[in-house]
């Protein structure tokens, strides 16, 4: 049996001892899965048809309550490439082990924004923006665009509680031992993100830091400040600002400073959803590139679980340089379980 199987058998009989040993224990099945039908057209030289997979995933969580007001969770989320039946690399999107009180929530493992702690940047991303429709495969942004340091190994992350509308997330996280498996020296980083909202009013500030012994490599990122806005206008209508700056340990031709920033809003009205977003980001490698990025969508939602979708996404990628604009259309589905 292929090792991904075996892990994924060992996965579900973990699961359903766990369940049947403690009734104080709850374990919740969920995902999704997103497939578009995509045309990909890079300047205006080359045409390419493609079926993808827009980060499909299976997980499993779990509560038990511990008493005194803590409780102990965890999480096991894998990503699956619908288009092809293979499971990502890595196969686990987040895996952790958390604790909950009145002090706030602490998580140990492999974390992204959906364990408990938040993802201090990203989490600010999908707070105040809206994705158009989805941010991966070919409309994906959060990476490319806003650096938003959603995925991290070997981290620890805290989410506060709320007070007055306010809150706390914090995340450190080690990105290598120095050994063959994990080559970067005593590398490090540390991200941070305080929230707020009141009303129709969304504000958020993150920055984050890496660090690495005997000092970093060049054009190797040193840290990032960033601050954004959503407001809701109409019931159906909220328009929102996000934008920062990434610094750099940059040599003589590349940046030092890159600044970035999106614009967008959305429109929501009874099963249909448009979402607009215009979207900028200094090229690190050139003095003077810029990346410009228009995107457009809409959704028709079938039911609270499942919606049909149609996009437009124009990414500029490099203002510096020639026949490199790529232009994708794309149709899809989406069903959340």
């Amino acid at each position: 049996m292929p090792m991904n199987a075996r892990l994924a058998l060992s996965t579900f009989t973990c699961l359903a001892l766990a369940s049947a040993a403690s009734t104080a224990q709850t374990v919740t099945v969920y995902g999704r899965v997103v497939t578009s039908t995509n045309q990909i057209d890079t300047g205006g030289v080359s045409k390419l048809y493609e079926l993808r997979d827009n980060a499909s995933r299976l997980g499993f969580r779990g509560v038990e309550d511990l008493g005194g007001g803590l409780q102990a969770l965890f999480g096991l989320e894998m990503g699956l490439s619908v288009d092809t039946g293979t499971p990502n690399n890595p196969f686990y999107r987040n895996s952790y082990v958390a604790l909950r009180g009145g002090w706030g929530t602490v998580a140990l493992g492999r974390l992204d924004s959906a364990n408990p702690t938040g993802s201090p940047l990203y989490s600010q991303v999908i707070a105040l923006t809206h994705f158009a429709p989805n941010d991966a495969g070919a409309t994906a942004t959060s990476t490319s665009m806003q650096n938003a340091r959603n995925r991290t190994s070997n981290s620890i992350g805290f989410a506060s509680p709320t007070w007055a509308g306010a809150n706390v997330r914090a995340r450190f996280y080690w990105r290598g031992a120095g050994t063959a498996v994990e080559p970067e020296d005593a590398a490090s980083s540390v991200d941070l993100g305080l929230n707020y909202q009141t009303g129709g009013l969304k504000a958020a500030l993150g920055f984050a830091k890496d660090s690495r012994r005997g000092g970093l490599a060049n054009n190797e990122f040193e840290d990032k400040w960033q601050a954004g806005l959503n407001y809701q206008v109409l019931p159906a209508m909220d328009v929102y600002l996000l934008g920062g700056v990434d610094r750099y340990k940059n040599t003589a031709t590349q940046r030092r400073d890159v600044q970035y920033a999106v614009l967008g809003t959305s429109y929501t009205q009874g099963q249909h959803k448009v979402v607009f977003n215009l979207m900028q980001r200094d090229v690190q490698t050139s003095l003077t590139g810029e990346r410009d990025r228009k995107q457009l969508s809409y959704q028709y939602f079938l039911s609270k679980r499942t919606d049909l979708q149609a996009f437009i996404d124009n990414d500029g990628i490099d203002s510096s340089r020639s026949n490199v604009r790529v232009r994708a259309i794309g149709v899809g589905i989406r069903h959340n379980f």
